[in-house]
């Protein structure tokens, strides 16, 4: 509510009666106690629109003369001794309760819409509701109607900065709700929700949600974030069930030209005068992908500016003389990740098939930032193979590049076994399952050995645990990547106990075991790594050696020659150090495996690995 005090210059007793009809249709409520007139308004209005409100209420021209704007308590305290005390009390709690809130733009922040880069979806759609308010207004129609605006978009595509302008353009509050809260926020008339993790809701708080939005009277809006054209579509499919007035706007990535049009805008709002070509040259060496990173950006510029003693007053352009460019984020990351991938030994069949799920990925990016709707296929994977054979350094590196391609939200992969999954007893299981999944959040969450999961016994929970598995991947299946890993025949097994599972997995990525040429390979990039060098007799020596190995029940791949690497280290240590101390100076002889080194090293690793199986089994 807002209440004024209004002074006319012309004194006048001409005031008309005003019923409970009148005062709704107007909406405004004017009354005289003693020499004072006094207004309740349920909208903001300024001195002009006041006269062309009040105009109606008497019966003869009148001239303003001064508006008092009131708070509520001090315009309690002026009726207090008033008889109309209580009856003014009465007619403010019904107004709150029976006069809805009507959507009202602010035109000068109206006039700012032109200015934004890019967002023409939103621009089109707060014109379109702009127009639309403007009518009902003008036909004087007051039914509730409810409008819901989904997003779609990635980090700093500018949907944050929509939902400001949305709350300065009518005034109103943004209330943010997590769906998947037990409890929902109440949203008052002068404020607007936005919805996230919409489908993950439960009935009970989609319940409330509804409830909340059928209590609002007149037009209002709601804004649900999606992350994918497919979530947006499922979401939209919903509401049309309950409203009518339900919009998808694509937030698409900004273009370089409309980064830099944002970058100079900023800086042009704090003041800071730049030449067109400095800035020219500062996003040439400086990597922006979005515009939260362009404002991360400006504030450097501005902290910079304030360092240097910058006075806006003289309207000198910044001096860049000493600024120096971070560039904590670029391209060369993401050809780190995808060069590290195509320079691991072996694994071409790996390679090829995550290549086509990149690309497949990147282009269906593309064709939703230009609107086109994608089929909706599972993301998730099974990574199928021997221990040693690559499946956890493969998919550290694959969740890099999802996350440098913008195809995750975040560069995590988040490991798991059974014993994070499956609980000691009843009703533990599926919050352990939903923790590694609230954890993986927004990234990858790679499952090892996922056939241990198969049910052992009538008292074991695995069962549970793939349930939950299946309906946390349903749930969530834009915002956590599952890879499955583990022996190749053991996964079968795995993926047969539910038939939920091969419906929700994309591929099956098979991992083989590294050839004997490979495995020499392997080893010496190992070594080298280590700034030692590997003599060419060596490799004769290991080749026989992994000839033999490979056959063997304890044999495991990288993780075996990662182990031998371990001893011909140790081997080499000790042949130095026993050996002529005046060679110590020398750096070759520090560096330098010999044959000696690496036949010491097979005697000792293959002694440790036989005890090892004579004590507790071994099996691949």
């Amino acid at each position: 509510m807002n209440y004024y005090q209004v002074e006319f210059k012309n004194h006048d007793d001409f005031l008309k009666t005003q019923t409970e009809d009148f005062i709704n249709t107007n909406r405004l409520l004017l009354f005289k106690e003693d020499d004072a007139y006094y207004l309740i308004s349920q909208e903001n209005y300024n001195d002009q629109e006041i006269m062309g409100k009040i105009k109606d209420f008497f019966d003869h021209e009148f001239t303003l003369k001064k508006v008092k704007t009131l708070t509520e308590s001090d315009f309690i305290k002026k009726l207090e001794t008033s008889d109309r005390r209580e009856l003014v009390k009465f007619l403010l709690s019904a107004n709150k309760e029976t006069i809805p809130h009507y959507l009202k733009p602010n035109f000068e922040k109206l006039d700012e819409l032109k200015n934004i880069y890019g967002l023409t979806d939103f621009k089109k759609a707060v014109q379109e509701l702009i127009t639309y308010l403007s009518f009902q207004e003008k036909i004087n129609n007051n039914e509730q109607q409810q409008h819901f605006y989904i997003f779609i978009g990635e980090k700093g595509s500018g949907r944050k900065f929509a939902i400001k302008f949305l709350e300065s353009l009518f005034g109103m509050n943004a209330i943010f709700v997590n769906c998947n809260q037990y409890f929902v926020p109440k949203i008052g008339e002068k404020d607007f929700s936005v919805l996230v993790d919409y489908l993950s809701a439960r009935l009970k708080t989609k319940s409330d949600i509804f409830d909340n939005f059928r209590q609002k009277k007149g037009n209002s809006f709601n804004i649900i974030i999606s992350r994918s054209i497919q979530e947006a579509e499922s979401i939209r499919k919903e509401l049309l069930e309950d409203f009518n007035k339900v919009s998808i706007i694509n937030f698409p990535q900004y273009d370089e030209s409309e980064l830099k049009g944002i970058g100079l805008q900023m800086l042009n709002q704090k003041s800071v005068q730049l030449s067109n070509e400095d800035f020219e040259d500062l996003f040439e060496n400086k990597v922006l992908k979005d515009a939260k990173e362009v404002r991360l950006f400006v504030q450097e510029l501005i902290e910079f500016a304030v360092q240097n003693n910058y006075d806006p007053s003289d309207k000198y352009e910044l001096n860049l003389d000493g600024f120096i460019i971070k560039n904590e984020s670029s391209v060369e990351d993401e050809e780190t990740a995808e060069k590290k991938l195509s320079e691991l030994i072996g694994l071409e069949e790996v390679k090829i098939v995550l290549n086509q799920q990149l690309a497949y990925n990147r282009v269906s990016a593309l064709r939703q930032a230009h609107g086109f709707s994608n089929q909706v296929l599972n993301r998730h994977l099974v990574f199928s193979g021997n221990p040693g054979t690559g499946k956890t350094v493969v998919a550290r590196l694959f969740s890099e590049i999802l996350y440098n391609n913008k195809i995750i939200q975040k560069n995590k992969l988040v490991e798991v076994g059974r014993t994070e999954l499956v609980g000691e007893y009843v009703g533990q299981t599926a919050p352990k399952v939903k923790r590694a999944f609230d954890d993986a959040k927004g990234g990858v969450l790679f499952i090892d050995e996922a056939y241990s999961l198969i049910q052992s016994s009538e008292r074991d929970f695995g069962h549970e645990a793939i349930s939950a598995i299946i309906q946390e991947m349903e749930n969530r299946r834009d915002e956590v990547l599952v890879i499955f890993a583990g022996y190749e025949e053991l996964m079968a097994q795995f993926i047969e106990t539910n038939p939920g599972l091969s419906s929700r997995i994309s591929r099956e990525i098979k991992f083989f075991d590294y050839t004997v040429n490979q495995l020499i390979a392997i080893l010496e990039l190992m070594i080298n790594k280590r700034h030692y060098q590997l003599i060419d007799d060596c490799k004769i020596v290991l080749h026989q050696h992994f000839s033999e190995v490979v056959n063997c029940s304890y044999f495991g791949n990288a993780r075996y020659v990662r182990k031998l690497v371990d001893e011909i280290v140790f081997s080499q240590a000790q042949r130095v150090i026993e050996g002529d101390k005046i060679q110590l100076e020398d750096e070759n002889f520090l560096n330098q495996i010999t044959l000696t080194d690496i036949n010491k090293a097979i005697v000792a690793i293959e002694a440790k690995l036989s005890k090892s199986i004579s004590l507790i089994g071994f099996g691949r």
